[in-house]
């Protein structure tokens, strides 16, 4: 099948995009044809050494049709994301010329995140997403949760593909210590990645984790964010118990996990969040709240403590972690387990079938 995957990425390695796209394209390129045309001039990464690749700069007419043999006319056209005004004029060429595409919008169909500048979304999608999104062949969303939450109002026909993981040679060992360390390494936005929620829990619980409970946040700064968080903390007197550092990447990002005995993400809502994905890779147990959409499967899996996206909800996983901070070996074990069920290559035979399928269909 040939493929030509288009995306918009401008490799801020803050953004999970950044890892997820390329791994998926590449594992993709090992049963079809692929090809990856970006959008943005600025991309840089060694991940699309062996990707067929290009940027706006190589076709600056932004046309499907002037892509190299074959991919100027493909079986299928995968786009990464949604409210891009080229992605739309880029699809009104496809329809005209009856070449199928497949959005993934990696939660922007959310109620969560249709709420944010939710007028300014309102207008754009009576005007042109509405149209984007209805013409695709399906929209591919990253698992169940999201698919719920966003509806059948997009497009009737859907498929679901989840992020993937490499799988990790090297996992964490779990050491005795006090006070336990959890982490949360992402973007800082407060609302959406539920920042204040957990703040507000911990505030709860003051008294009881001082000394006991340790969290430490890394992200990049965004649009005053980090003094928000820091803002909270010190409202809560909680210097002690939660600390706010710079965004953390690569090598560095590793030794963090390896180091610390938890994983925090408690999110308003999420697409399938790649930093919990790569965190359970690791063997770390992770807290998280039900809008991370995988909450269900770490219950289940044992793979660490869930909670409601809400302030009680949370100061109650937060209790029962403590209490059996003696599985934490067990339940890192699990997490580890659970996150071979996204394995790149096993993800891409995946959607070679089902994309085959709906063409055919």
């Amino acid at each position: 099948m040939n493929i030509v995957y288009i995306t918009c990425l401008s490799g801020n390695k803050a953004a999970g995009l950044t890892y997820s796209v390329p791994a998926q394209i590449e594992s993709q390129s090992g049963i079809d044809n692929v090809f990856w045309y970006n959008l943005n001039s600025i991309y840089k990464s060694n991940q699309t050494k062996n990707i067929n690749y290009c940027n706006i700069n190589d076709f600056p007419s932004k046309k499907v049709s002037e892509l190299p043999e074959p991919f100027n006319n493909p079986d299928l056209v995968i786009f990464q994301g949604i409210y891009f005004l080229d992605y739309y004029l880029i699809s009104k060429e496809l329809v005209k010329h009856k070449i199928p595409y497949i959005i993934i919008p990696r939660g922007s169909l959310t109620r969560g995140a249709q709420n944010i500048k939710s007028i300014k979304k309102i207008i754009s999608n009576k005007l042109i997403f509405n149209k984007f999104t209805k013409n695709a062949l399906a929209i591919q969303y990253l698992n169940l949760s999201e698919y719920q939450d966003s509806g059948d109002r997009w497009n009737q026909n859907y498929l679901i593909v989840p992020n993937g993981t490499h799988f990790k040679a090297i996992q964490k060992t779990i050491k005795e210590r006090s006070p336990l360390k959890g982490v949360f390494v992402g973007r800082l936005h407060v609302y959406h990645k539920g920042i204040d929620l957990l703040i507000e829990a911990c505030a709860k619980l003051k008294n009881e984790i001082d000394g006991v409970f340790q969290i430490e946040i890394y992200g990049e700064d965004q649009d005053g964010s980090k003094r928000e968080v820091t803002d909270l903390i010190d409202k809560h007197g909680l210097e002690k118990i939660i600390k706010v550092k710079d965004a953390i990447f690569d090598n560095e990002k590793e030794a963090l996990l390896l180091e610390s005995d938890f994983f925090v993400l408690t999110s308003r809502f999420e697409g399938h969040p790649m930093g919990l994905i790569e965190a359970l890779s690791y063997g770390l147990p992770c807290l998280v709240t039900t809008g991370t959409n995988m909450a269900e499967e770490i219950e289940k899996g044992n793979a660490g403590w869930t909670a409601e996206a809400e302030i009680e909800s949370i100061v109650i996983a937060i209790n029962r972690l403590i209490r059996e901070k003696t599985n934490l070996e067990e339940k890192g074990n699990n997490a580890k387990r659970l996150s071979r069920n996204y394995d790149w290559d096993a993800l891409a035979q995946k959607s070679n079938y089902l994309y085959s399928e709906l063409i055919n269909q």
